[in-house]
């Protein structure tokens, strides 16, 4: 495939950011999808859509803070590029930031932790998939070096991964799966679905990393053999494969 950057659409005076319509909508989606699932439990959709704003404004500042603390000097000697698009934003830090901000919420509202974590699962998942369809439009990440006959040819002359055609691609199956799965028996359990959700996109997330490239201007901040969210991939799929034996021998005993 050639290279391209499909990064704004010009509708007369005004433009609109690829990427941001696609993370957007991704967001929207999966709102949607999440105020569906808990009308169904009659649960109040204003605690939910307060649960929305909870997780985007966690999102933000988790991916944000993340990518500062990885550049070079640390979050104290980069805060001034907080709003700063040149700093970026890190997936696995907006994640992170969701989930701590998102539980506050949850546990002030006076909600079921493990319940609302399941009904997340299905719209996170699509959300992944829409929103990644911006970092496709955009050619944002540079992937590695390969061979494979659907690589993009970048203006460096190399042919490499197109990264977000599989992080959108790793949304989308992983929405089909744990559609089919969630009302299996092995999940009946408040919090296994979400916590093996978390776990499968941990394992995903650390082997597609491989398909960056790992050095140069472009390249995503790394911390020894790894990248930055490899490791934090690594700790979710450890502290989420934890919780679910935890959860599971809680079950067993009562």
């Amino acid at each position: 495939m050639p290279y391209f950057v499909f990064g704004q659409i010009n509708l007369g005076l005004i433009s609109v950011y690829t990427w941001g319509l696609l993370v957007g909508l991704g967001f929207s989606a999966g709102y949607l999808l999440l105020l569906h699932s808990a009308k169904n439990k009659n649960l109040p959709p204003e605690k939910i859509a307060g649960l929305a704003l909870a997780i985007f404004l966690g999102g933000i500042l988790g991916a944000k803070n993340l990518s500062l603390i990885s550049l070079p000097g640390g979050i104290f000697n980069n805060i001034n590029l907080f709003f700063s698009q040149d700093s970026g934003a890190m997936f696995m830090g907006g994640l992170v930031g969701s989930i701590l901000l998102g539980g506050i919420y949850i546990k002030l509202a006076g909600l079921v932790f493990w319940e609302i974590a399941d009904l997340l699962v299905l719209p996170t998942a699509l959300g992944i998939a829409i929103g990644r369809i911006g970092c496709i439009l955009i050619n944002d990440h540079q992937g590695a070096v390969t061979n494979l006959p659907w690589g993009i040819l970048w203006p460096d002359g190399l042919l490499r991964h197109p990264v977000g055609v599989y992080e959108s691609l790793a949304g989308l199956i992983l929405f089909g799966i744990f559609w089919w799965i969630r009302k299996r028996e092995f999940v009946t359990t408040n919090g296994l679905l979400s916590l093996f959700f978390l776990a499968a996109y941990g394992a995903i997330r650390f082997l597609l990393d491989f398909t960056r490239e790992s050095s140069g201007v472009l390249a995503d901040p790394r911390w020894g053999l790894f990248s930055v969210s490899q490791w934090l991939a690594l700790l979710l799929v450890f502290f989420s494969v934890a919780i679910a034996r935890l959860l599971k021998s809680g079950k067993r005993q009562a």
